[in-house]
């Protein structure tokens, strides 16, 4: 790969390095805002969405021409929408396939929250697919062939779980049960919807979808 016209690994060692240190501090702190669950849910979305969202998008427009797909072209790009919508339905008819028989029926979660919409569908989406597919998976594009860069892509994604995972005393479970491969699965889904309409609206709102249903159900 031509990596003359790429972002240097610097420069994406050093996000990383502060980015990990940051949020596995968040994370393991736990810290609690405010009493009420709406107004906590709010506020730690926010700090979400400022910390994740802002320097990514920050660091998309700076070195636009060094991504594999450029600023403004990430948010714009057209792309025929019926193969998405199909990719939609079978994901949709997936996972209400899984739900169904591990749940014995279609059950709500007892713990489902209304405010679920806002952290686990709108902030988590958005997020997550600006920093891992916007910026890492473009800036590791230009560096490195596409399965690789997916690879890497994808373990520094499942990564990411591993301070939530601790503090919620899941971590072996998670991966003594398979979960970490879902993730891992997951990111790679969601790193060739991006690949492959160039957009980041794809990989969010797939992302968006199976959080909310999974959450819910």
């Amino acid at each position: 790969m031509n990596t003359q016209n790429s972002v240097s690994n610097k420069v994406i060692v050093i996000y990383l390095v502060i980015f990990y240190i940051w949020w596995t501090i968040e994370e393991l702190a736990y810290w609690s805002y405010t009493s009420n669950t709406l107004a906590q849910v709010l506020l730690s979305s926010s700090v979400k969405l400022l910390t994740w969202s802002i320097p990514a998008f920050i660091l998309i427009k700076k070195y636009s021409h060094q991504l594999k797909i450029g600023y403004p072209q990430l948010f714009k790009n057209r792309f025929k929408l019926w193969p998405y919508l199909v990719g939609i339905f079978i994901m949709v008819t997936y996972l209400a396939i899984i739900l169904y028989f591990e749940n014995g029926g279609f059950k709500i979660n007892p713990n489902f929250r209304a405010s679920d919409f806002i952290d686990k569908f709108l902030v988590v989406g958005i997020t997550e697919e600006l920093v891992f597919r916007g910026w890492l998976l473009n800036a590791l594009l230009k560096k490195m062939s596409t399965w690789l860069a997916l690879i890497v892509n994808n373990l520094l994604f499942l990564c990411i779980h591993l301070p939530i995972w601790y503090q919620t005393h899941t971590l072996v479970a998670n991966f003594t049960s398979g979960g970490f491969i879902s993730v891992f699965i997951l990111g790679l889904i969601f790193g060739l919807l991006f690949i492959r309409s160039k957009n980041i609206w794809v990989p969010i709102v797939y992302h968006m979808l199976w959080d909310i249903i999974v959450t819910i159900f």
